[in-house]
């Protein structure tokens, strides 16, 4: 689960600065994938937590 949370951290600090210098036509890709991305952390690392309850 340390990995899991790490990649949620990691996911959290890419900005929209960050998802400017991708080209214009895959912004609302990436931002989408990226939220994604940091739904199912949170939901797994919930999902953990409550298992190891």
């Amino acid at each position: 689960m340390e990995q899991l949370k790490q990649l949620l951290d990691n996911l959290e600090l890419i900005s929209f600065q960050d998802i400017s210098e991708i080209p214009e036509d895959k912004q609302h890709e990436v931002a989408d994938a990226i939220e994604h991305l940091q739904d199912l952390s949170r939901s797994l690392l919930r999902k953990g937590e409550e298992n190891e309850k």
